[in-house]
């Protein structure tokens, strides 16, 4: 119990200031692309919704809110991770930032990249279920392949990363997009960007923080 509280205050040490960092880099990066989307929606395109933030501090407070809160969550199970290895420090913390970005941006970034609003997609369910399919393969794949002790079981871990990308994301039957193609792909690029800096801040200060706390 004393090593989970631990755990516990490393990864909201490290989510908090790895979720300043990514609501700071969205602010100025991601967020004005999304902005710009929203003006080809028709006016009453979110009549449908009961209420959302409006823009200005309370859609930059509930970004910052959902960020830390990410981060903590994401940094839980890193540090555990790295607990778990005996891996510490900040060049450490880094590969497994690396890693953690791989699981839960790139892989699942290739099938489904994220969109901007206006954007048809696939049902929710549909699109979060193939997500975390993706995420969880691509997370035991690079597990079996880095810390694999046999051939065959990190040939296995190579067709694991492969198969949720040989099934396809979901998409719609015809996708069609309002705002225009060069703001579609600059949000892309952004947004892969900020989630680089936020996972390799939130590695690199998870095994900076875990020595620190002599777990």
């Amino acid at each position: 119990m004393a090593d989970f509280r631990k755990l516990f205050a490393v990864s909201l040490l490290a989510g908090i200031l790895a979720g300043l960092l990514l609501s700071l880099l969205q602010h100025y990066q991601t967020q004005p692309l999304i902005l710009a989307a929203e003006r080809f929606e028709a006016p009453d395109a979110d009549q449908a919704h009961d209420w959302h933030p409006e823009d200005g501090w309370q859609r930059a407070a509930f970004t910052l809110l959902f960020n830390c809160l990410s981060g903590l969550g994401f940094a839980l199970m890193l540090s555990t991770a790295m607990y778990c290895q005996g891996a510490s420090g900040h060049m450490r913390g880094l590969l497994w930032g690396m890693a953690g970005y791989l699981v839960f941006f790139v892989a699942p970034a290739l099938g489904l990249p994220p969109e901007l609003p206006g954007t048809d997609s696939a049902a929710l369910h549909n699109r979060q279920a193939w997500w975390l399919f993706t995420a969880a393969t691509t997370a035991a794949g690079l597990f079996g392949l880095f810390f694999g002790k046999n051939r065959w079981l990190q040939a296995g871990s190579i067709i694991l990363l492969l198969v949720p990308h040989l099934i396809g994301a979901p998409h719609p039957d015809a996708v069609q997009a309002l705002a225009p193609e060069p703001l579609q792909q600059r949000f892309i690029w952004m947004s892969a960007v900020d989630n680089a800096l936020f996972w390799l801040a939130l590695g690199v200060f998870s095994g900076w923080l875990l020595p620190k706390f002599r777990l």
